[in-house]
């Protein structure tokens, strides 16, 4: 498909038929280098979820693996534009009129932007939210922590810590992490931006899976279900928030070989799915 004169490549689950109210599942992909750590686990939930019956459309967005553009140039505008774009075409092509929003760590707020209570579409059915990165600071800081962690890993001695290598972005405008180039644009463009934020009002079932080794919904998830589950929407509804917990070491944070998966992960998101229609 082409966004903005530039093309973007997606790919398309068909669904196995028997379920045709099931509404398309849109999956809106992590940033920089967790595109790809956690592409496997994406292929793997997509086909489990077309097999159930639900059509399901994959993209790179442009700046990301197979689409046009630099990792350079990708702001959130530019995210929430391909989107949107993926959105459309999945509705297009499965004959849906609904999407169930899919986002994966930083890829929830693009998604919560792009089809959630504020975006004017009106065509969300629900949001699956896959350990989400709520706040962009601190996502943008752990993927700094990530490129110490692995130069240490490499036998290399870092050279910054974690406040110089951001003074070092502001400065200089960007860094390369892991062959992304983390760049001052993308950064200012996220300020301001929080997932709370993007899905208040939110008057459709939210779906938060958190993949941490911890026996508990860590803070900052917390704080984003019981604000979600407060504040009403039009008409005094309250949007349904359910979670899980998936006892697992995240694989985004380094590449490997294999590459990361969950079968809890695809499991849970597969039940809630199949309840939702």
């Amino acid at each position: 498909m082409e966004v903005e004169g530039s093309p973007v490549y997606a790919v398309f689950h068909a669904a196995v038929p028997g379920r045709p109210d099931a509404p398309v599942v849109v999956h809106v992909h992590a940033l920089g280098v967790e595109q790809i750590t956690l592409y496997r686990q994406e292929v793997l939930s997509a086909r489990a979820a077309a097999a159930l019956g639900f059509p399901v459309l994959r993209y790179h967005a442009r700046g990301h693996g197979d689409s046009a553009g630099s990792s350079a140039d990708v702001t959130l505008s530019s995210l929430v534009a391909d989107a949107r774009a993926a959105a459309d075409e999945a509705k297009r092509r499965s004959g849906c009129s609904r999407i169930v929003w899919l986002g994966v760590r930083l890829g929830a707020l693009v998604a919560a932007i792009a089809g959630g209570p504020n975006s004017g579409r009106g065509d969300a059915a629900g949001f699956v939210l896959w350990e989400p990165a709520a706040k962009p600071a601190d996502f943008f800081r752990q993927q700094l922590r990530t490129l110490l962690f692995s130069r240490v890993a490499g036998g290399q001695k870092p050279d910054a810590t974690v406040d110089q290598l951001l003074e070092r972005l502001e400065h200089e405008g960007g860094i390369d992490v892991l062959g992304y180039s983390l760049q001052r644009s993308l950064v200012r463009s996220f300020d301001g931006a929080s997932l709370e934020t993007a899905l208040a009002g939110c008057r459709v079932p939210v779906f938060l899976a958190q993949v941490q080794a911890r026996a508990k919904l860590a803070p900052v998830h917390t704080a984003l279900v019981e604000s979600l589950r407060a504040a009403p929407a039009a008409g005094g509804e309250r949007a349904t928030v359910s979670t899980t917990l998936v006892h697992e070491e995240p694989g985004y944070q380094l590449m490997s070989n294999p590459a990361w998966s969950s079968d809890e992960l695809t499991r849970v998101t597969r039940e809630w799915l199949d309840a939702l229609a």
